[in-house]
């Protein structure tokens, strides 16, 4: 419905010629055998949250030296890019190119708000990428996005309480962590074993995505496919949901995380109030900031835990940037995006914004990994990421995930029932 609705929306605003990018995202072909939107552009317009626009500044004064094309830079609050790419696009605005969160691609190209670049894209391209930051822009067997940024949630932990506390190096398994915590606990080295964002958001999902992996479990039955029945309920994601629930209330978890996003979580972990804290690449910077950490300095930074069935378990984050329907042109857009692929540009973003690169040799590069150590403790992680579901509807799915395991954390409901709920309606709503 929202697909038809959105379709016949612009429509009428073609119709009326207040869609004035709209001729040109037509496969028309002009007297010169191009396409009518692979011709130069006077201006193209790119809108990207707002925590990445220093080092973007850098690209996009390349771009307008080498081509001549003006380039409009709107950012914008990570939290209001996904409604104002909607509104944007829906409104008949030019838009070139828009920040592409790794759960978006499904959703937007099922709106016609993206355009497969499969056709730009030379063999042998996407070898260049690690490869879940390659695969996640993907849909439907067609490539949506380029990445830029690659992300993962790893396991941060205060070195020093570690270290009083006896232990030599950080945990291996949940249960190793749940003791260790416990131990630190008891002898007053912090209030708690670990903090989780765990507020009804989506760095909740993110974090159960870890966990859930981490014990082996997965949401469907093929999800590198995104395909299959649910797995929603499995005895693997029961595990991992009790041992939630238990650490909770056993004073390994922080009770008050139900009420920390995946952002302020960071703040008890650098006042040192607990030992752990799962965390994107990014803290990496804050955490060892002496401005802005009481334990700068004495951060470490691993692969998240695992358990008996598998080794380690993490979300895939970071994502990229891919071209709006409503573009002037898409052979230029593309252009663009492949620029940001550019080794150079990339170490911008990893020494502007701690953004970890997704070209894999950056990650080879010994020079780069002396001045940046964090490429080689992310690197590992990489192999043991992995998506949240590929569909569609995922704000709704998403939404129903975090309201289950509130049901589980903050009202105490048994962890099989409430699976065994969510199974069913997440089967019943969510179609793809």
């Amino acid at each position: 419905m929202k697909k038809r609705l959105l379709s016949m929306m612009l429509a009428v605003m073609c119709i009326m010629g207040l869609f004035t990018a709209c001729g040109n995202a037509e496969d028309t072909i002009d007297e010169g055998g191009e396409k009518a939107s692979d011709e130069k552009p006077e201006k193209m317009v790119i809108l990207m949250s707002s925590e990445g626009t220093a080092p973007m500044e850098h690209a996009v004064k390349t771009f307008e030296e080498e081509t001549g094309i003006k380039i409009e830079l709107i950012s914008e609050a990570y939290d209001n890019m996904h409604n104002k790419i909607m509104t944007m696009v829906a409104g008949g605005s030019q838009l070139d190119i828009i920040s592409l969160d790794t759960v978006w691609p499904a959703e937007f190209a099922d709106s016609d708000l993206i355009l497969p670049l499969d056709e730009y894209i030379e063999d042998g391209f996407a070898k260049q990428f690690v490869d879940i930051a390659w695969e996640q822009l993907r849909f439907d067997g067609k490539q949506y996005g380029i990445p830029t940024g690659n992300d993962a949630k790893w396991l941060f932990y205060n070195k020093e309480k570690l270290k009083m506390a006896g232990y030599k190096e950080p945990p291996k398994t949940w249960e190793e962590l749940g003791e260790m915590s416990q131990k630190m606990v008891k002898e007053g080295l912090v209030k708690y074993g670990m903090a989780l964002g765990a507020s009804q958001a989506e760095g909740l999902t993110c974090d159960y995505t870890a966990i859930l992996y981490g014990f082996g479990g997965q949401y469907r039955e093929n999800d590198a496919e995104a395909s299959g029945a649910w797995q929603l309920d499995s005895d693997r994601a029961v595990a991992a949901m009790t041992w939630l629930q238990e650490s909770m209330k056993n004073g390994v978890i922080d009770p008050a995380s139900t009420t920390y996003t995946d952002r302020n979580v960071m703040n008890t972990f650098m006042a040192g109030d607990v030992a752990f804290v799962t965390g994107w690449s990014s803290y990496w910077t804050t955490t060892n900031s002496e401005e802005e950490s009481a334990i700068a300095g004495k951060v470490g930074m691993t692969m998240l835990p695992g358990s008996g069935n598998a080794v380690s378990g993490s979300v895939a984050g970071g994502g990229g940037f891919a071209v709006a329907r409503t573009t002037a042109s898409e052979k230029y857009a593309v252009d663009f995006l492949k620029l940001l692929c550019e080794e150079e540009v990339q170490k911008d973003f990893l020494q502007g914004v701690s953004q970890m690169p997704t070209i894999k040799a950056l990650y080879e590069d010994q020079e780069l990994t002396e001045e940046y150590p964090i490429l080689d403790m992310a690197f590992p992680q990489y192999e043991y990421a992995h998506f949240r579901p590929i569909v569609v509807q995922y704000q709704e799915w998403s939404t129903m995930l975090q309201a289950s395991i509130h049901k589980v954390l903050a009202n105490g409901e048994e962890p099989r029932a409430v699976l065994e709920g969510l199974q069913d309606s997440v089967t019943e709503k969510i179609k793809n």
